[in-house]
């Protein structure tokens, strides 16, 4: 299937949100207090904790805080509305990260790559497909789709 090939050939950078984000939504099934305070650190370390809507900064500051206390939550409307939150947190930081945009493009390109090599691929050859990707210029990267 070319054309799908095309698409996945002309990722622009303003579409790496919402890569990272789908990636997020199919990968993060738990939140646990440990989870929570890890992102939060690493969001501030990394400077980029107040690029997440306040609101949801302010439901994950509640969440850390109840979870503290020994508490659990039990509505699912609350469980998913942390979880949205603790997902746009970790966009914001994974987006930081070449090698974690470079697994997420690789494993979009390897898909059609795999049964050229007929055998599922190992990480490191997702990261340097992804890498190759991301270091091709881009007057160049529709090419790779069209040939």
């Amino acid at each position: 299937d070319n054309n799908y090939l095309d698409k996945i050939m002309l990722i622009l950078p303003e579409e790496a949100p919402a890569l990272v984000k789908e990636f997020l939504e199919r990968s993060v099934r738990v939140v646990s207090l440990q989870l929570l305070i890890s992102v939060r650190r690493r969001a501030v370390r990394l400077g980029v904790w107040w690029r997440v809507d306040p609101f949801r900064r302010g439901l994950l500051e509640a969440a850390i805080a109840y979870l503290r206390r020994g508490l659990r939550f039990k509505s699912l409307k609350a469980i998913v509305m942390i979880r949205d939150a603790l997902i746009e947190a970790l966009t914001h930081v994974l987006i930081r990260s070449a090698r974690f945009m470079a697994y997420i493009i690789g494993s979009r390109l390897i898909t059609k790559f795999s049964q050229i090599l007929g055998r599922a691929p190992r990480t490191t050859e997702v990261i340097a497909l992804g890498l190759q990707w991301l270091n091709t210029p881009p007057m160049y990267r529709t090419g790779i789709g069209n040939g």
